[in-house]
């Protein structure tokens, strides 16, 4: 009997031992390891991925140096587990891993950006957006950017979302849908527009305003010089005569970001307006206000012509021979070097304009 009351004392203490420990270790690791704020100075990233283990979140944590054991993670987030969110998330501040637990439970993703240029195209978006890690193909971007069933449905009733990609900075999660971005920048665009210069835009014909605006876009580097270049569009036209715009050429050969060669000009594609009648069949571009309002209101004048000087802005004519004439100015500038701004990509490319 006396032994059996040893025994069953000698193993009341062992487990309150164990026990003590235990709870001694629980306390340990709830206070000073997960409740345990940390100061993020510099901004970090932690990606979530769908259906991923505690263990392999925590091993992230460590890795960051917001965690010192991962078994801390692992004992007290395990009833919040099946509640994390899959995405990225941006830990900064004080925060403690039991401050990431919950964070980890919302819907409040880091967000990245991406600044659509004047004058970038669909393509250049659907680069930027893989460069920027928004999304991890392109391809996905254009198909949904030429899918006509999906761009009648957010209000898009042509073949192309190029045009209606509103140039601005834009804040979005990483692997977002495609679809959620070109209709997030459309509604930009409609929103930058505003119903005066819409309906304006639909008496004239929208979508000619909207093509020519594009290739406004492409030739102009200053405001104050859109709507005499608009006036150069609109003057050729009713002249019957071709636009001629180097823009279009490189746009109908995919060619972006690199300067025009004269070879270029000749390949004949829809969008080439050297080769081809009247306007392109769509925008060339994405283009601002600015431009749209100069295709709406361009300057009175009776030029024809214009050459690129070098500095961003351009020589007006109203002849063929004048034309030549600025052709001629441009070139002595370049090469007595009293304008060291000439870029390559106009040599050969003004000679080709003709009447």
């Amino acid at each position: 009997m006396i032994e059996r009351r040893k025994l069953i004392i000698s193993l009341t203490i062992i487990f309150s031992f164990i026990f003590s420990t235990v709870f001694i270790v629980f306390l340990y690791l709830y206070f000073f390891d997960y409740a345990k704020k940390r100061e993020i100075l510099k901004p970090l990233l932690i990606e979530v991925n769908k259906g991923e283990s505690l263990k392999s979140i925590a091993e992230k944590l460590v890795s960051l140096k917001i965690l010192k054991y991962p078994l801390s993670f692992r004992i007290f987030a395990r009833s919040k587990v099946k509640k994390f969110m899959a995405g990225e998330f941006e830990l900064y501040g004080n925060l403690s891993p039991k401050d990431i637990t919950e964070l980890l439970t919302t819907s409040n993703f880091y967000k990245r950006k991406i600044t659509v240029i004047p004058g970038e195209s669909i393509y250049e978006i659907a680069e930027n957006l893989v460069e920027s890690g928004i999304l991890e193909n392109k391809d996905d971007f254009l198909y949904w950017a030429e899918n006509q069933e999906f761009l009648k449905k957010i209000g898009i009733n042509y073949q192309t979302a190029e045009g209606f990609l509103y140039p601005d900075t834009y804040l979005f999660t990483k692997n977002s849908d495609a679809r959620l971005i070109i209709h997030t920048m459309y509604e930009n665009f409609i929103k930058k527009l505003g119903e005066r210069r819409l309906k304006m835009m639909e008496k004239l014909g929208f979508y000619k305003v909207l093509i020519l605006a594009s290739i406004v876009e492409k030739e102009s580097t200053f405001e104050f010089e859109k709507p005499i270049i608009a006036s150069v569009f609109f003057n050729r036209l009713k002249k019957g005569m071709r636009l001629q715009a180097d823009p279009t050429a490189l746009y109908g050969l995919r060619i972006f970001g690199t300067p025009p060669k004269p070879f270029h000009i000749r390949i004949d594609s829809p969008h080439n307006t050297y080769t081809r009648d009247g306007l392109p069949p769509t925008p060339i571009c994405n283009p601002t206000v600015s431009s749209i309002d100069a295709v709406l209101n361009p300057a009175k004048t009776e030029y024809l012509y214009f050459v690129a000087k070098g500095d961003g802005t351009h020589f007006f004519s109203k002849t063929y021979e004048e034309h030549l004439e600025n052709i001629k100015k441009v070139k002595e500038m370049r090469e007595t070097g009293e304008n060291e701004k000439i870029q390559n990509s106009q040599d050969g490319i003004e000679e080709n304009n003709s009447e």
